[in-house]
């Protein structure tokens, strides 16, 4: 039932709020007291045309809302709840229609298409007079009485629910199968990408460590020319090498110390910084001695490397995003390899509502006929 009506810059109504109270109520008034501005307000929130001539002079838009009660109007609450815009046991249309004829509909505060408005409208009032507004003459009002006098509500909610069971499970199904084509080419693709990854099987960190090996590999002449080098001016030159300055040095510093004691912490820093260089020199000698500079591995490591780059830029990642984009392949194949058998199931899911739909549909089809 219509609870309230606000009107606000329509025609020559500035604002008007109207509630209306359970039970019949009646407008009256002489000829142009406004009472078919009324119908028409009501008319514009139920998704008539809208006319911009109708908004007031004075403003730049009218507005119009209609609250209704739908405690005692299933069909409109289904309708709600099947587009998730119900809000509770109340509903409210409103309309603005501005003076360059733009228009907008909302229902429940959300905006809707006015056919939506239209639709709604026409299980919520019936206009007499206004032949798009009167019930009877719509096909589904018809059948619905029916169906209230036969007692077939319930089973006509569960053929229409049914019936858009199949139609989506059908469409999804007709997706699938339409996209079979492209679903393979991809599979096979995807396939063949992975195998080359596989074959490729870079291992975590072993970018780096590959890089780090050509760098040493690469300039292994000049490691061990310089390292020689350093080697010599460190320890092995006995009159210029460090370690011989070093000693020379420390002999100097120990006579002097028999002059002055305060040269002792000299002396022991001296005698530490010749340990040091000892142990550095060592370690530079165990290097050089271990120092591989074997070509085969070289030319390996290039190899392993030039296949690694060559493998990113076909795929146009960075190389070290190999084994990630992995992976990432792995799981879409994964995905188009469930979809036949997905595919599968929705064939027999289809066939099965068909056969439900089909069911109810002859069961409610007979009932009718009886009925009528």
């Amino acid at each position: 039932m219509l609870t309230h009506l606000h009107i606000r810059d329509f025609a020559i109504v500035d604002q008007l709020d109207l509630e209306l109270a359970p039970g019949m109520t009646v407008l009256t008034g002489e000829t142009g007291a406004g009472k078919s501005i009324l119908i028409d307000a009501l008319g514009l929130a139920l998704g008539e045309r809208a006319d911009s001539s109708a908004v007031n002079a004075r403003a730049e838009r009218s507005e119009v809302s209609a609250g209704f009660d739908l405690q005692a109007v299933p069909a409109a609450r289904r309708w709600l709840e099947e587009r998730e815009l119900e809000d509770g046991e109340e509903c409210v249309l409103r309309r603005t229609v501005t003076k360059d004829g733009r228009s907008k509909g909302y229902i429940n505060g959300r905006p809707a298409p006015i056919t939506a408005l239209r639709e709604l409208g026409d299980l919520l009032v019936d206009i007499h007079g206004q032949h798009e507004h009167q019930s009877l003459l719509r096909a589904d009002a018809q059948t619905e009485l029916l169906d209230g006098y036969a007692g077939h509500t319930a089973l006509a909610r569960q053929v229409a629910d049914t019936a858009r069971r199949w139609r989506s499970v059908r469409d999804e199904w007709e997706q699938l199968t339409s996209a079979s084509a492209d679903r393979d080419a991809r599979r096979e693709l995807l396939s063949y990408q992975l195998t080359e990854l596989d074959q490729l099987d870079l291992q975590p960190d072993e970018l780096e460590n590959l890089e780090e090996e050509h760098r040493r590999l690469a300039n292994g002449g000049r490691l061990l020319e310089a390292g020689q080098r350093a080697l010599g001016l460190l320890y092995e030159d006995d009159e210029g090498s460090a370690n011989g300055l070093l000693s020379g040095a420390l002999r100097e510093v120990e006579e002097l110390q028999g002059l002055d004691g305060a040269l002792g912490s000299v002396t022991e820093l001296l005698n530490s910084a010749q340990v040091q260089l000892k142990e550095g020199a060592l370690e530079l000698r165990h290097y050089l001695e271990s120092l591989d500079l074997d070509p085969e591995r070289l030319q390996w490591v290039e190899q392993r490397l030039e296949a690694i780059h060559d493998l990113a830029r076909k795929h146009r990642v960075r190389p070290e995003e190999l084994p990630a984009l992995r992976g990432e392949l792995a799981a879409e194949l994964e995905t188009l390899q469930g979809s036949d058998t997905r595919a599968d199931a929705l064939r027999h899911e289809v066939d099965t509502l068909a056969a439900e739909f089909g069911r109810l549909a002859a069961e409610l089809s007979s009932g009718r006929q009886r009925a009528a």
